[in-house]
């Protein structure tokens, strides 16, 4: 099978490349300069228009994740989540296209939420991932997976997981705003990679958005507890916190895909912090 993955140079599809390359043809599009090496040759493009293969299946993994998405501007969210979305289906209409979106579409809510609740963008990023959805929309065969915060090897530095470490490595305390009460859902990027895989594999058609998160919510100082067992680091509480909390549900996602996250998060972290002491 032959497989394009937009963002191919970003966490996820970096992730994504290599295992799928293992049993498929890949090829990539990117639009950042960066120093990557693939487990085998994979082609890849920087312009769209230079494309000159038909894939059997779309992965649109550009601007996945949020991370840091405070210093981008409205107009960089809409070019690349919204615009370049639509040119991709525009060029590949009848492709099978899979878009990976963001529980941030879903903002604050009431009650626990599934792979159906109501939208609530809070954010220009949210909003900007949710218009990109509604353009993948117009291919009857597409798939919308919203992932919640996705960690592990060769994650962003500038999200909580890589902050507590960073600063237990460094500092042997790791600060904790708030009493930490606040949860959060977290989805290894193997765990990520195998539900696209099962998505892709998937032979009926999906008729509800993908909920890509793991079974279980931890909180601020749940996770901080964690980093301080693995790198004997002490806690410290400051200031406060009100940020809200988030608990999800993706019993249709795991019947429907046949997939069970399974890497827990105390796992997870040992992983990381054995690929950041490399």
């Amino acid at each position: 099978m032959k497989i394009l993955i937009t963002g191919i140079y970003g966490f996820l599809g970096t992730h994504l490349a290599n295992k799928l390359a293992e049993s498929h043809t890949v090829f990539g599009l990117y639009n950042t300069e960066k120093e990557v090496v693939f487990k085998k040759n994979i082609i890849c493009f920087n312009e769209l228009d230079s494309i000159d293969i038909i894939p059997d299946v779309i992965i649109m993994c550009h601007a996945a994740v949020s991370s840091g998405v405070v210093n981008i501007n409205k107009a960089e969210l809409i070019e690349t989540n919204v615009n370049f979305t639509k040119k991709i289906v525009k060029k590949f209409a009848t492709i099978k296209s899979i878009y990976v979106s963001s529980v941030s579409i879903f903002g604050s809510q009431k009650e626990v939420v599934k792979e159906q609740s109501i939208h609530n963008p809070e954010t220009d990023y949210a909003l900007s991932k949710l218009l990109g959805e509604k353009q993948i929309s117009q291919n009857s065969d597409a798939v919308i997976i919203r992932f919640s915060s996705l960690y592990g090897d060769g994650m962003k530095e500038n999200t909580i997981i890589p902050n507590y470490f960073n600063q237990a490595l460094e500092h042997k305390s790791i600060q904790v705003w708030g009493s930490g009460g606040r949860f959060q859902n977290y989805i290894h990027i193997n765990d990520a990679v195998r539900l696209i895989e099962k998505t892709i594999a998937h032979k009926s058609k999906i008729n509800f958005p993908v909920l890509g998160v793991s079974s279980k919510e931890y909180s601020n100082d749940e996770v901080a507890k964690i980093i301080s067992k693995l790198t004997n680091s002490a806690i410290e509480y400051i200031n406060q916190d009100n940020s809200p909390s988030f608990h999800y549900n993706n019993k249709m996602t795991q019947k429907t895909l046949d997939w069970q996250p399974e890497i827990e998060l105390e796992k997870g972290l040992k992983q990381y912090l054995e690929w950041k002491k490399k």
